[in-house]
């Protein structure tokens, strides 16, 4: 693959992409920091350095892909597109049938085609690529299928030729449509599912109903937050420009001016680090959620073919789906609830930390201000009106006191 393309890194210090947790764009030839792993997990893996390949036949952004493993080897690291991620997670989704595979962030929209190679939107794929194959190596299930050590651990060149096949064996022998229905005989028959639903996972279905329109609107306010912060960013740093070339030019207000430019280049600062990763989780935690309920419907398929009097299979299909469902669940949601609940603070922490630094700015400021002789006063609204008022009486009563009243 990259024999016969050349490659570009893709510079990612853009004032929209930038983030302490954007990825790196060092060269593959640079030693990269160590995976440590998690308390719990002999697994780690990270998803960083995107680099943009130029070939005759197409243009493709590559990502490296790192991991360390306690129970197999693996190279230092390997080159993935977003290709290789979407055949895994099909050979994850067939080999898996039962258990909701983490998802994909989705493909470039028609209003993002020319910006699929901008920095922004390859930072934040970047950061839900390694979301999506952080959750599949942790995931108690998938994180021992043959298919993500392949994926972790094929060569570049040899990968194609691995994944020529894109269905697993297991979906090539039937096996994975016969879990839910797809295996004749009783499971066919037509029944009416809402009337039969299992108050087992009628619960659980509701909550995920609930968290996924939470999660989306959280997506939005993000997305409105995160635009608002890079906006409010580049207005401060307009303003310190203009202040310094104001300041340079001397004069009675060279003073004020530069008060001003430190103001507003500390307050740009604190807000100039716009976080990237809530822009790339959020929606993917909330896809998830529709995975699971999408998994819990079709048990309850197969509960309502049970009712109706299908055959010992369709028992079996389902004594199996309600397994795999009480331990996806049971592992899935204290996992989602405790990463909603850091983003959220941590979300929060930015957002006081950024106003905190902001305010010593300009406080910084005002003391300078004040050392050179200048004043700032700050005057509100209601006073600055009473103050027109009184103006406009007392030139008022000086037009009366013109007025000669002798005749």
């Amino acid at each position: 693959m990259a024999s016969e393309s050349s490659s570009a890194v893709i510079e990612l210090n853009d004032a929209d992409a930038t983030d302490t947790e954007a990825p790196s764009v060092t060269d593959d030839t640079q030693e990269p920091p160590p995976l440590i792993m998690e308390h719990g997990y002999d697994i780690a893996v990270k998803v960083d350095a995107p680099i943009k390949q130029l070939s005759t036949l197409e243009t493709f952004v590559t990502y490296r892909v790192r991991c360390t493993c306690a129970r197999w080897e693996s190279p230092p690291f390997v080159r993935r597109r977003y290709n290789h991620f979407k055949l895994l997670h099909k050979r994850l989704s067939s080999s898996h049938p039962l258990t909701a595979v983490p998802p994909l962030p989705p493909l470039h929209s028609a209003r993002q085609q020319l910006d699929r190679y901008s920095p922004p939107f390859v930072a934040v794929r970047c950061l839900a690529l390694n979301a999506f194959l952080d959750r599949v190596a942790k995931h108690p299930i998938l994180t021992l299928s043959e298919d993500l050590k392949m994926f972790l651990t094929t060569p570049d060149e040899e990968l194609d030729k691995v994944l020529k096949s894109d269905t697993s064996a297991l979906n090539l022998w039937g096996l994975s449509s016969a879990l839910y229905g797809g295996g004749g005989g009783g499971g066919n028959k037509q029944t009416n599912g809402a009337r039969v639903k299992d108050p087992e996972f009628s619960s659980a279905a509701e909550y995920l109903a609930s968290l996924q329109v939470k999660l989306s609107s959280l997506c939005s306010l993000t997305a409105r937050l995160y635009k608002g912060t890079v906006t409010l960013s580049n207005e401060l740093a307009g303003m310190r420009r203009v202040c310094d070339a104001w300041s340079s030019g001397g004069g009675g207000a060279a003073a004020a001016a530069a008060a001003v430019s430190a103001g507003s280049a500390a307050a740009s600062a604190a807000r100039a680090r716009a976080p990237l990763r809530y822009r790339a989780t959020l929606p993917l935690l909330a896809a998830y959620a529709g995975a699971q309920a999408d998994k819990i419907r079709a048990r309850d398929a197969l509960h309502a073919a049970h009712v109706a009097g299908a055959g010992p299979e369709v028992h079996n299909r389902l004594e199996q789906a309600s397994e795999a469902l009480r331990a996806d669940l049971a592992d899935w949601l204290p996992k989602t609830r405790a990463e909603i609940k850091s983003a959220l603070l941590e979300l929060a922490d930015r957002q006081l930390g950024a106003a905190a630094a902001s305010l010593r700015g300009w406080e910084r400021a005002l003391s300078m201000a004040e050392d050179d002789g200048v004043v700032f006063q700050t005057v509100s609204r209601a006073a600055l009106s009473s103050r027109h008022r009184g103006d406009d009486d007392s030139s008022s009563a000086s037009r009366l006191e013109d007025v000669d009243l002798s005749s």
